[in-house]
């Protein structure tokens, strides 16, 4: 019976920091705190982009030359080929990203930002920076450093490897806006 009353007891019980007793060292509970808080941040400030979140994302991927076409685009955000085609139709209407033909493949096509969806790019950064400071306010500047290195390095366990290698899809995307001539 006392067992059950020390059950009862740790049950009811909230850790100092507001953790539920239990949850403390519950690494999918965690996460899922911190992603929930995280998307509801993020929601709020790209209510406007097209396709809010994702729609970002793919203007951060065009615009670093993450992949080298839409159809990689896609699955490095876990997006379906055919919704893909969607996202980058909006994102071409709003003046964000252009599809510029693969000097080496004409079935191919290369989505790099608009100097206008660099500058929409830089603005969002800057505002999303500032939600995830104030999400990340719990930690100090170096632990919210280390948080994101350790992150980085468990995103980078699970991606294939071979499909991180794209330093030359930028200056693909330049020869095919230079008509074949790099700058």
């Amino acid at each position: 019976m006392e067992q059950d009353a020390a059950r009862g007891d740790a049950a009811s019980v909230t850790s100092p920091r507001g953790i539920p007793a239990g949850f403390r060292d519950d690494f999918g509970w965690l996460l899922a705190q911190c992603f929930r808080a995280h998307v509801s941040a993020m929601d709020r400030v790209v209510a406007d982009f097209p396709h809010g979140h994702r729609g970002f994302q793919a203007l951060l991927g065009a615009a670093n030359c993450s992949a080298k076409n839409q159809a990689e685009l896609a699955k490095q955000l876990g997006v379906d080929r055919t919704v893909m085609v969607y996202l980058v139709d909006d994102l071409e209407r709003a003046g964000l990203v252009e599809r510029l033909p693969d000097p080496h493949d004409r079935r191919s096509r290369l989505i790099r930002a608009t100097e206008g969806g660099l500058d929409r790019l830089a603005a969002t950064q800057t505002a999303i920076s500032a939600a995830e400071s104030e999400l990340l306010a719990a930690l100090s500047a170096d632990e919210q450093k280390s948080l994101r290195e350790m992150l980085r390095e468990v995103a980078r366990h699970q991606l294939d490897p071979a499909s991180l290698d794209h330093g030359s899809m930028c200056d693909l995307a330049n020869e095919a806006r230079s008509g074949g001539e790099t700058c």
